[in-house]
């Protein structure tokens, strides 16, 4: 009978804790956006940098750069004004600064393979090339249509020594005609370091077959034919480098939607110049224009503008 009548007791008590419990779960509940929103102020602080030595530069750089670092911070938009301050410092060749940015930027917009790629793009030249490797392999797992991550990824696995790797990546580019003379370039690079200097020398005849206007394929097929004691052919490589007037690169689209961001005339001259080599004539003469406008930052010249002018004209 004690039992039976301590039971109401008992009762009384669960029902207590129940309601208790509901009411902090509640609180909990309302109080979790706020939690959320703080978390994420908090991360993205962690990925904004110091503002760097500006002095030469045009000053509606730093106002940019003042108008991105307070959207960032109290607004919904602060993903994206992250973003931007990460293609901002990029494109205008603040790799370290860049490289805070989207080290972050993985982890807060985690499917968008822009931020993996860029990454990668700015640690490439690390001596530690782990770092680079990740980044790539994660923009390619989200991304495998954009061919150049393939490629930097092979690039980058040649650089570290990771040979059977880099030929995972680089073949398949082969079966693709504006790919095959950089994906030959490529897999040369990794046979010239096994001191297979006859192969090496095979894929790039073949790269430079079809496509003569890079001069990295000579500078390496001279590379190539002096390590193989081939003096005739290696001069012959010299001199075919020499008499080309651009330092032809690998096109990027990803890249080169940066220009817009871009206030060192120096690097936008070579925007302009990687559109006009493109075929892309309209936009590159955009970028000379824009290079125009803007304040000349100590220590540069024109020259650059002046060489991506010529080559316009020469295109006409």
């Amino acid at each position: 009978m004690g039992a039976i009548r301590s039971l109401p007791k008992q009762i009384y008590a669960l029902v207590g804790a129940a309601v208790l419990l509901a009411v902090l779960l509640d609180r909990i509940n309302r109080q979790t956006p706020d939690i959320e929103k703080t978390l994420l102020e908090a991360e993205l602080i962690v990925g904004i940098p110091p503002i760097p030595n500006l002095s030469g530069w045009p000053k509606s750089f730093l106002s940019e750069l003042k108008i991105v670092h307070q959207a960032i911070i109290g607004t919904d938009g602060g993903v994206a004004a992250l973003g931007k301050l990460g293609e901002l410092y990029f494109a205008n060749g603040f790799y370290g600064e860049a490289r805070q940015c989207f080290g972050v930027l993985v982890g807060l917009d985690p499917q968008n393979p822009r931020w993996a790629y860029f990454l990668g793009l700015v640690t490439r030249d690390y001596q530690d090339k782990r770092v680079a490797i990740d980044a790539f392999e994660r923009a390619l797992a989200l991304d495998s249509s954009y061919l150049n991550i393939r490629y930097e990824l092979g690039m980058t696995y040649v650089e570290s020594g990771h040979l059977l790797d880099s030929v995972e990546q680089l073949k398949p580019l082969l079966e693709r005609s504006d790919w095959e003379p950089w994906a030959r370039y490529g897999l040369a690079r990794g046979l010239a370091l096994e001191e297979r200097c006859e192969e090496a020398s095979e894929q790039l005849r073949h790269a430079i077959e079809r496509d003569s206007s890079v001069k990295k394929f000579f500078a390496l097929f001279e590379e190539v034919a002096l390590d193989a004691g081939n003096r005739v052919e290696a001069d012959q490589a010299r001199t075919k480098k020499e008499l080309l007037p651009y330092e032809k690169t690998l096109y990027d689209s990803w890249v080169q939607d940066l220009w817009e961001r871009c206030y060192d005339t120096i690097r936008l001259a070579r925007f302009a110049e990687a559109e006009a080599l493109a075929g892309n004539k309209p936009r590159a003469a955009e970028m000379i224009a824009r290079a125009g406008q803007l304040q000349t930052i100590e220590g540069s010249s024109s020259v650059e503008l002046e060489a991506v002018s010529e080559l316009l004209d020469s295109l006409n």
